[in-house]
């Protein structure tokens, strides 16, 4: 079977115009907003990112670790190292060190290529700098509102098993038995259960080239969807290892690079799957960092 990425493929520039950065954010206009909001009926709040700590889950060899320390205690503005105030004021502050993949964290499209070229045919040499990109930044990904839809694709199992892609049979089938039908700009999320395992990095970092995940069906039925956003409570999202023989992070490549689908690795879906809501509103806000390629975020389902 010849795969796109073995062919001349023609795939930019993008249906959104050769200058486009949105990619399917393009989708999320504003009747799709409002009818995002119309899914809120409870008042409901849920967090949708995971703790991050000190020796925390983790792909070390790859992204380094995260570390933070209290750099400013209360106690250091005393005398004699800084003037007494007349108000007994004192004031923390932590130093991080992190990367940009961190925990619960937003892809933007400068972070995978297809033969040296990013998302609408950009070339990665043209705009690689040591600070960054000069395009496709995290910084050009706005906020989004819209509608969100939690998929628990382990079947009633605690985990999927390692290596297991989930199958478009098996989210097509979900969706039906729950009346939803995937629209364009619609933000959908996989469960995996392996999100449960956050708080035990050692079984959880098992999981960083060993993981269930989507499918490349899946992700081309996606594509063909035109969701803006997806992701599931794994470490990379995407099965692994792929699928497709001889690649890497394919389901990336082909939702980043070739349609502009920006992805939320780790996400955290265990309460949304506890309290059984495969539908709800759906908010994002990355940080603005110039030129990163991904972005912690915090992500919250209201419904």
């Amino acid at each position: 079977m010849t795969e796109w990425y073995e062919r001349d493929l023609k795939w930019y520039p993008s249906e959104y115009g050769k200058d486009d950065m949105l990619g399917s954010y393009n989708h999320v206009t504003p009747d799709k907003v409002l009818k995002a909001t119309a899914l809120v009926k409870k008042g409901r709040i849920v967090d949708l990112s995971h703790e991050i700590f000190n020796g925390m889950p983790g792909r070390q060899t790859a992204h380094g670790p995260f570390f933070y320390l209290l750099s400013q205690r209360v106690y250091d503005n005393r005398p004699p190292f800084r003037q007494p105030t007349r108000n007994k004021f004192g004031a923390s502050l932590c130093r991080m060190e992190l990367v940009d993949h961190l925990a619960t964290h937003l892809d933007s499209l400068n972070h995978i290529a297809f033969d040296n070229k990013f998302y609408n045919g950009i070339d990665a040499f043209d705009v690689s700098t040591t600070f960054g990109t000069t395009k496709l930044g995290i910084d050009s990904t706005p906020s989004i509102v819209t509608r969100g839809i939690a998929v628990d694709a382990t079947g009633g199992r605690r985990i999927m098993d390692q290596g297991e892609p989930i199958t478009l049979d098996f989210v097509v089938s979900y969706l039906k038995e729950r009346n939803i039908e995937l629209e364009s700009g619609d933000a959908i999320f996989f469960y995996t259960g392996v999100g449960q395992l956050w708080h035990d990095p050692s079984r959880f970092n098992d999981y960083f080239e060993n993981s269930p995940g989507i499918g490349i069906k899946l992700a081309k039925w996606l594509a063909e969807k035109k969701v803006s956003v997806t992701g599931s409570d794994a470490p990379a999202t995407e099965v692994s290892p792929p699928e497709l023989a001889g690649t890497r992070l394919p389901v990336h490549q082909y939702l980043i690079t070739l349609h502009g689908i920006r992805l939320i690795d780790n996400i955290n879906l265990n309460e949304l799957v506890k309290e059984d809501v495969p539908e709800f509103m759906f908010s994002l806000s990355p940080l603005k960092i110039r030129g990163a390629t991904a972005s912690p975020v915090s992500p919250v389902a209201i419904y």
